[in-house]
């Protein structure tokens, strides 16, 4: 399980960036016979633009009629 990392930034959409880039750095940390591919990060310099993608297994579970998904770490 990946430690948390404290953002810096202050906005939801900074917050996203941030987390979504330290959790690429971690699964590129991996020995890359075994590294998860779960994450990525496209910068388009020209248009300003980044996109950013995350694929995470999850448990469902379900209570009083409301069902949730709870995110599985894949990284140690």
């Amino acid at each position: 399980m990946a430690a948390a990392i404290t953002t810096t930034a202050t906005t939801l959409e900074g917050q996203a960036f941030e987390i979504l880039n330290a959790l690429q750095d971690s699964e590129l940390a991996q020995p890359e016979a075994t590294r998860p591919n779960r994450v990525t990060v496209s910068y388009d310099t020209e248009g300003l633009t980044v996109t950013l993608g995350l694929t995470m297994n999850v448990t469902p579970s379900s209570a009083g009629g409301s069902r949730t998904f709870t995110p599985l770490a894949y990284l140690p």
